[in-house]
Order: structure tokens, then sequence, then C-alpha cells
């Protein structure tokens, strides 16, 4: 007796002996085979290849028809890879068929542009045999196949991605966006800044200030599930029988169509019974005296009919706990702390619900939510209301609940914050109604302390209602928050006649970066929990700081950096994250580095030096403050004289850029480091040194020297220019390793002292070490690696890192031969830092080629690595993904953190440095260098580029740059271009600016 099974590849088999007892104790040996979806198995595609050969041309999507994954469906012949089997398996005469061929697998081979289809079948090891297919089925599948090409919806020329919700999406991010309010000018906005993620139905959750949820996160692991599910959706009844839900699309509407552009959200349907409904989605900007944060959904009800409707429509919600992390231990202490509330209108309908958190604690953020509906210039409120989940739902669903005819009109004693409001709409034929949702909350952080909160929301409510007093008021709103917006990505314009990439590089990008520069990286569609603003993120300052300074907001970018700057403690190092109050100081060693650049950024590009003696406290919380200068050197001091290693290079501690190395079981963070420093006690010389935070400490040096040297701080200059000095020197002897930059140095006894180079007995590829490619990046970008070092490293960063996805974070390697608990570790091959395509570090390296590919003497090795960068651009340009969207997965508007280098997969999250390098990368490649004092032009375009257009908006001055130049690689270091600026040719490189209100017209050219 055994188990039997069909011949196939298996790579990985687990014999286990298994004793059955049976009568007369007779003992059966059973072979049990494991298989894991790693394991080589053949994918449904591969075995349909194999069983049809020829037969099965271009595209195709299959499935096993058992769990044995020895029979296999398919359709060959798409447009692209797309969810087209499980569809056609629900057709009951595709069920017959498979049923009158039980042991052959099955191929529909579809012409949909001749609307063929033919179907085929064949048992193993025989020729395929054409099958009779039912004309009907045969119409719906090729139907279906000439349908599943716009599945993914559309691009339009401004970036906005339309699509039909009722198609399958290719991943959790895909028909996501993000949306967010405007708080510059009000107190905190970098953590007080409200943010939606909100899908193609509406989904999604909330934010207001920090982690603060208005609208509540779904705490599971359905990464499309980012907020709970009844958040903005609402039904329409009629004669107490629900004939509509916005949530869901099984109602089978006549039409539907998402919207998703810059920071709105339009979604409409019209159903078989003659309604439209047309929803938009966005976040007002804040005004003086409304609340904090308020997200406004617009229903618009049409009656295309002839026949007068008496429709009711229930709108719902889920509130946010007051403590999310409390969900993870003890939701009955969630749901205990709060009980319903409502604010009623002197006739008894209902003005808003507000729930009651009992903590003191909870109380100074009082959340709400109102409903007011427009008919015929009158307004009304909502005649019912319910706040019990549970007896909302009944015995239904929440597609189908069965209390949504009649709210219970009940105040609920405990949560959960569902809420629900209904209120009669009727509409005759060819009638509107406009039916408008305010979400927010009142926050204590706005308020007097004297004033009770619930008064001050009576009172924000009510000038919210009459600030948004119908349709116009909310279109203005709305409006206005588009043009803030065109103003903002107008800083820089391409017109490169690449539709898609115009539109991403002029709408998209600047809106991510945009949104990202007040965002903690943790509010998004795949991390659902509490972060707080990591100190890194000042990296999305870089980019963002250009056009903020464009609108004439520098003094507005000076207070986000002091938001930084008062992170630092005096003795240099920083807190790793923070909103109010900061927490683990000095614990990652690259934290308070980012924050040196972000300052030498901004003061090139606005020439404020007064900015460096500006006062700011430091993270004691002791009363002190220090001009910005001074925070700087202090950061460089303990980076480049305290927290240092063996080689004089800067210690790793918990870990740098890459969380995941994490190396070193112990680490004393920055103030047992002070209190060693100032004891005279010399630090742990056996640290592990990280080489990527050696070149940010030498860039750092750098900009420190030139800050220092642009207010004649000579001192402090001095002390740059020497570390500056020290720390090249120590790279380029103790992290050079013949042809690549070592990436730590581990300086305890070990095997692997040196990790991330040639003869580190790491690799698990067959070479003879790993390679990371940050080492690459940032030897260039901080200006440590020579030409000799570039050219050694170029052929290995094209061989060993590149993957037909760009370049992964680091080759086949084990780490854990050096330390066994590293977090990189637990990760499978191909995922995030265990060798994925990191696109925030791959356009890191973009930069760097880009850099490098200018100031190489070589022009053969500089025009290799500009056509390497923009290789790159194209491979992380989000829009990609809508070649092959349900294998590539990724959101097309937005850059998501990575892909897995196996598969190609865009992986979450969505927000994600890539497009902040994205943004500094493209800058970069487009020659665009602004400063205080003028304009620099050293472009390095495509080389099949030969005119390229640039528009830049500096406030009222206007520059429109026009690049022609030959087929080919062309840079000003090979030959310079003639430049023409307003018909008169330049003398010199630099581009001087012009008064305010000119515009000024610049030729580039480079002759054939």
């Amino acid at each position: 007796m055994g188990l039997c099974f069909r011949p196939g590849i298996v790579s990985r088999r687990i014999p286990v002996a298994i004793f059955l007892f049976v009568p007369f104790c007779e003992a059966i040996f059973v072979t049990i085979q494991y298989f894991t979806s790693r394991s080589g198995h053949p994918s449904p595609c591969e075995a349909l290849l194999r069983s049809f050969g020829n037969l099965c041309q271009g595209p195709c999507d299959a499935q096993y028809l058992d769990a044995t994954q020895t029979r296999v469906f398919g359709i060959a012949g798409l447009a692209h890879v797309a969810p087209v089997s499980a569809k056609v398996l629900r057709d009951l005469a595709m069920q017959e068929l498979l049923d009158a061929c039980p042991t052959e697998d099955i191929l529909l081979q579809c012409d949909a542009g001749n609307a063929k289809v033919r179907a085929w079948g064949v048992r193993f090891g025989t020729a395929p045999r054409a099958l009779p297919l039912p004309q009907a089925l045969a119409d719906a599948v090729a139907a279906l196949c000439l349908e599943c090409a716009g599945w993914a919806g559309t691009l339009d020329g401004e970036g906005r991605h339309i699509l039909d919700p009722r198609n399958p999406m290719p991943g959790p991010h895909f028909g996501v966006n993000l949306l967010m309010g405007d708080r510059i000018g009000f107190e905190h906005p970098l953590q007080t800044t409200p943010k939606s993620v909100v899908d193609m139905l509406g989904r999604g959750s909330f934010r207001s200030h920090a982690a603060t949820q208005v609208l509540a996160t779904r705490w599971d692991v359905r990464q499309e599930e980012n907020g709970f599910p009844a958040n903005r959706q609402f039904y329409l009844t009629e004669k107490g029988r629900r004939i509509f839900y916005s949530g869901w699309v099984g109602d089978d509407p006549v039409q539907a169509q998402c919207v998703h552009s810059p920071n709105a959200t339009t979604i409409t349907m019209t159903t078989q019974c003659g309604l439209r409904i047309a929803r938009e989605i966005f976040l007002a900007a804040q005004e003086p005296g409304l609340p904090l944060a308020c997200e406004i959904q617009q229903i618009t009800l049409t009656n295309q009919g002839t026949m007068r409707r008496d429709l009711r429509l229930v709108a719902t919600g889920m509130f946010g706990p007051s403590k999310p992390i409390a969900l993870m231990e003890d939701v009955l202490y969630s749901t205990i702390i709060m009980q319903a509330g409502l604010l009623r209108n002197n006739d008894g309908s209902v003005l808003a619900l507000v729930p009651d958190y009992h903590p003191i604690q909870d109380r100074d953020d009082v959340r709400f939510h109102a409903m007011v509906v427009h008919r015929n210039g009158e307004r009304a409120f909502p005649t019912e209301f319910g706040t019990d989940y549970r007896e909302f739902l009944g015995q239904g669903t929440l597609e189908f609940p069965e209390g949504v005819g009649r709210l219970s009109n009940r105040l609920s004693r405990k949560g959960p914050g569902f809420f629900a409001m209904a209120a009669p709409v009727p509409l005759e034929p060819g009638q509107s109604v406009t039916v408008l949702n305010f979400t927010g909350l009142v926050c204590a952080r706005e308020t007097p302390e004297s004033q009770p909160r619930r008064d001050v929301l009576v009172e924000q409510l009510q000038a919210l209602l009459q600030r948004y007093d119908g349709a116009d008021a909310v279109a203005a709103a709305r409006k206005a928050r588009e043009e803030a917006f065109r103003r903002h990505a107008g800083f820089l314009r391409l017109e490169t006649r690449q539709g898609a990439f115009d539109a991403w590089a002029n709408q998209n990008l600047p809106f991510q970066v945009f949104y990202q520069t007040f965002v903690s990286r943790s509010f998004d569609q795949t991390q659902k929990g509490y972060r707080e603003i990591g100190f890194r993120e000042v990296q999305d300052l870089f980019a963002s700081m250009a056009p903020l300074c464009a609108e004439g907001r520098a003094d507005f970018v000076e207070d986000l950096l002091g938001e930084w700057a008062a992170q630092v403690y005096a003795f240099g190092y920083a807190n790793h994250n923070f909103y109010w109050e900061g927490k683990e100081p000095g614990l990652w060693s690259d934290d308070a580095l980012w924050f040196v650049s972000a300052v030498a950024r901004f003061v090139r590009l606005t020439g404020r030096a007064a900015f460096l003696q500006r006062p700011f406290p430091t993270a004691d919380r002791d009363g002190t403050t220090r001009p910005i200068l001074q925070t700087l050197r202090a950061i460089v001091h303990y980076s480049g004289k305290v927290s240092i290693g063996r080689h004089g290079l800067p210690l790793l501690d918990r870990a740098d850029w890459n969380d995941c190395l994490k190396v070193d079981k112990t680490h004393p963070d920055g103030a047992a480091k002070q209190r060693a420093w100032e004891a005279g006690t010399p630090l742990q010389t056996d640290g592990t040194e990280s080489v990527m935070n050696a070149f940010l400490l030498k860039l750092a040096a750098d900009d420190l020297a030139w800050l220092s040297g642009y207010i004649a701080d000579k001192e402090t200059r001095t002390f740059a220019i020497y570390l500056a000095r020290d720390i090249a020197h120590a790279c380029r002897v103790h992290a050079w390793k013949d042809t690549w930059f070592a990436r730590l140095l581990v300086n305890r006894p070990t095997a692997h002292p040196v990790v991330g180079a040639p003869g580190d007995g790491l690799a698990t590829d067959g070479f003879d070490g790993c390679l990371f490619l940050n080492s690459f990046s940032w030897a260039i970008l901080s200006g440590v690696a020579d030409e000799e070092q570039i050219r050694a490293m170029f052929p290995l960063l094209e061989s060993r890192l590149k993957t037909p996805h760009g370049y992964r974070l680091v080759t086949a390697h084990d780490l854990r031969r050096v330390e066994p608990t590293v977090a990189s570790a637990e990760y499978f091959p191909g995922d995030r830092e265990n060798g994925a395509v990191f696109k925030h570090a791959s356009l890191m390296a973009v930069l760097a080629l880009f850099q490098g590919a200018s100031q190489v003497e070589d022009r053969e090795l500089a025009a290799a690595m500009a056509h390497a960068a923009w290789a790159m651009v194209d491979l992380a340009a989000p829009f990609r993904t809508m070649q092959d969207p349900y294998a590539l997965a990724g959101n097309p508007r937005f850059c998501t953190q990575y892909n897995n280098s196996e598969t190609g997969e865009n992986i979450g999250p969505l927000l994600s440095g890539t497009a902040s390098w994205s943004t500094l990368a493209l800058r970069r490649a487009f020659g665009i260098e602004w400063t205080a004092n003028g304009m620099w032009l050293d472009p390095l375009l495509r080389e099949r580029d030969t005119e390229v257009r640039v528009t830049l908006q500096w406030e009222s001055e206007r520059y429109e740059i026009v690049y022609r130049k030959p087929i080919g690689f062309v840079r000003s270091k090979d030959t310079p271009p003639t430049i023409v600026v307003d018909g008169q040719e330049l003398a010199k490189d630099r581009i001087p600016r012009v008064a305010p209100g000119q515009t000024c017209a610049i030729e580039v050219r480079w002759n054939s």
C-alpha cells in the first residue's frame, strides 16, 4: 500500500516515515512530499505549456483543478496575464466541459481580436485533441478575453487612474489613492496634517494628527482592507428594501467608474433602475475656526428615470479607537472605555454622532460625523441613527445588513465606534440631490485649555456646515485644492514627448513626495500599525523643499527643518523617530547625518545664511537652544569623533539605513556614549563599523565645511575639512577591497571580518563575496570613489546586482554566518532587505550613476553609466505596471517600496523614499541645479531624445528651457553646448536669475 503521484518536477521532497497501526499491528510505510511556493513545482502556466506546446501561444492564465496539481485548465492568447480562468470556471457550461473530460488538461485558445476561441484537451503523454465548445460559451470567453485587456484601467494625460471597480484588481495597492489636507501656516503641520487612504470603492482609513485614527484601520492581514470596510460607505433603500450599497458591486450596476487624481477620488455608478450615483472624496484645507481634520464626501443622486423615487440614504463608518495599539492586547478595554454620543438639533434631527472616550487623556480628540441633505435649496439632517455594529448587521453581512431598513436610534454603552445615519432623499424624475458627509476631529492642540472640547466641537462644526453649505461651496473648495497642488507641482515641468512619463513626473511624483513630507511611513495600504515620523524621513524634504520654496514658503521649510533640529541632543545624537516627543536616541547611527545634508540643500537653494544662526531647542528638553550650525557641528563631531570603531569609521549601532543589518547584539545608545566620553572612558572598539555611514559622514563633513565657510566660521570649517579628509582616507584604506567597497567592518572575533566585498565568504551564488548596492552609490555620492574605483565597480553592478526588474539591494548571501539572529535573514531571498529591488536604494544608485557619468573622464564609461541610470528609471517608474499589471501588481501612479527581484511584483508600502530619490535623480538627469545665485544646466538626456522642454517656476520668475541635441550620448564635459538666453549667447555657465514677474527663454544646443 502507498501513495502514488503523477511524475512532475519536484525539487524538494521530505520523506517522512509514518507507522499506521491497523488490525494485526501491520505497519505501513507512506512517503509524504512537502511542497512550497518556491520549491520549483511547475506553475499552472508552465504545466499548460508542457501539455499543449505550440498551441499555448501568447500570455496565458491557468489554474490547477485539484490539490494534486496534476490537472490544469487555462486560457492562452490574452493581451496580458489576467485572472480570466477563475471567471470562466464559474460558467456552468465550462464545468460541464470539464466533467466530460475528467482526466484531461484543458486549453482554451483565444483569438479575441477575431472573436474566436478553440478548446483543446490532452491526456498525459498523448497528443492534444480538439474539443467541442458550445457557441455561447465560446462567445462569452472571447468577450472576456477582449475585455480583460482593460481591467487595469487607463492612465490619462494628466496621470489620473481611471478604472472600473467591478474588475479584479492586480494587488492591494493597485486601485488606491492618497489624500491629504493642508495645514501649512497652522501649528505643527508636520505632525498634524490629515491624510487618507482611499480605494476604488471609497474604503480606507483616515488619520488626523500623529497616528490618531479618525476612521478606523482594519487590524487584520488583508492588505486591501486598510480601513474598516464600513468607512465612507452608504446604502440606498426604497420601501424598506435595500437597492444599492456603495461598497459592493454585486448588484451589477450598468456603469461604474473610479477616477483617482492627485488629492481627490471620484466614483460614479449607474444602476439598472435608472439612478446615477456620483461621489467625490477629498480632504479640506485647514481654515481658521474649523476642525483640525475634516474629510468631505459629496454624494450626488440623480433620478434618470420617469418615476418618482422615495429613497432613503444610510451612511456608515467606524470611528478610530483612542489607543490603536491596545487592539493587539485587549479589545475589551478598547470597547468599554468608550460610549456613543449624539449632538441633536432643536427639531430632533441629528447634527452629528460624537463618540465619548472615558479616560481623561483620551478626551483631547473629539471625533465626529455629520451628514446634510441638500434638496431644492433647503437642507435637512438625518432622522435616524445607529451606533451598534452587531445590531446593524443582525444575522446578515455588511453587504446585506438586517438592520439597514430601520436604524435602532439607540446610543450604545460600549464600542466599537460604529456609526450609521439615515435620511430620506425623495427624487422626482430628472432631479438631483446632494448629500454631504463630514468626518473629522477637533483637537486640544488647537483649542484653549479652559474651553470644554464639546463646546469647541459644536462651535467648529457649525462653522464647518456654514462654510460648506451646499455643493457649490464644496466644488469651490475642491477646485482650490486642485489649484494649490498645480502651483506646487509647477516648480518643474517636463515635456519629453513620452506621455506616461511626463504625466508621472509632472503630477503623481510631486504629489507623492509632497504627501510623504507630512506622513509617517506606517500610514499606508499595507502598513496599518502605529509608527512615528522617522528621522530619516527628512530625505523627503530633500525633494519637496524646492517646490515649497518656489511657492514662497521658505519660512515654512525653515520651520520644518527646525522640527528635526529639536530632535537632536546637545551631544550630537538624535532620536530615531518622534511625534510630539522622540525616542530611541542614538541607536540608529545614520539618523542625524541626513539632517546635515537637508540644511545644506536648503541654504544652497535659498541663500538664507541667517538660518544657520537661528536658534532651536535641543532634544535634551532642558530649555537650552543653539544655532542650527552648532547642531550640525555636534552631529558631525559625534559621528566622526565619538561613535567610531577601530578603523575610525562610524559605528553601525543597532543598524544604519538598512534596519536589517543588526549584526551586533549590544549597541549603547547616544547617552551611554556621551557619559563614557565625558568620563574619559574609551568606547568599545569591537563594535561593527558602517561603511555607508562613513560615506554619509564624509558628505556631511563636506556640507558642514561649505556652510561654515558661507558664514565665515573658520574654526568649524577647518574642523570639517580635516574630518572629511580623514574619513575619506579611512574608507579608501580599510573599506576598499580590490573591486568594491565593503558594507560593514566587523571588529569582534569572527571568520567574516568584512561584509559586502569580494572574499567575505558570505555569498551563496557561487561568487567569492556578496555585494551591497549602497556601497556603490554612496562611494560616488560622497566623492570618496575615484574614477578607477568607479571603473572597477560598474561592471560588477551590471553583472551581479542587475536583475530584469532593476538593481537589487544585495546579492545572494548568508549573513547568519556573522550573526545568526540578523534581521535580513527573516526574509526569503528576493524580498525586502534580502535581495529585493529596493527602489529607494535603486534610485540612490541612479543619482550616483548620473553624478558619475557627468564627472568621469572616460566618455565610454560615462555613456554606459547614463544608459544604466535611465534603464533603472524606466524600471522604477510606477506607470510601468500597466504593461503587465497582474504580474507587476503595483500602483500605476505611486512608487512602491520594492519589487521582488525574482518575480518583479511591486510590494508595498506605497510610501517610500523611492519617490523622493526619483525626484532628485530626475532633476540631475535634466541638469537642473537651482541656487540663490542663479541656475546651472548640465543634462544627461536619454540617447534617443533630440528635444526636451523644461519649465521652471520660482515664485513669479519663469524659465522656459529647451534642450536640443543629436541622437546619442551627449554631455557638457565633452562638448560644451551653446546656451542662448533671451536671444543672447551666454558667455558663462551660470544663468542669472531674472527679475520678478519676468519670463526667461533658454536654449541649450548641441550641434550634430
